[in-house]
């Protein structure tokens, strides 16, 4: 099985944002995500992406997830 590029950016991007913002990263990353989407959508020859999204979900998942982790142990 073979993961594109272009999805480990948006895992990426979105679990970079969301592990340094908490939970105001988590909404910063769901908004860039559904923003690049949406710029996809009404670009010409592009189109909207639910695999993108789903490595954007799991990027925020798992910051968030680190984040929340790195919180408890420290504090």
């Amino acid at each position: 099985m073979r993961i594109a590029k272009d999805k480990i950016k948006h895992f990426s991007v979105c679990f970079l944002v969301s592990l340094a913002g908490g939970i105001y990263g988590v909404l910063f990353a769901a908004g860039l995500s559904f923003g690049k989407e949406e710029g996809d959508r009404m670009a010409q020859g592009n189109h909207w992406c639910w695999y993108d999204l789903l490595a954007d979900t799991l990027g925020v998942c798992f910051g968030y997830g680190l984040n929340f982790l790195i919180r408890g142990l420290c504090f």
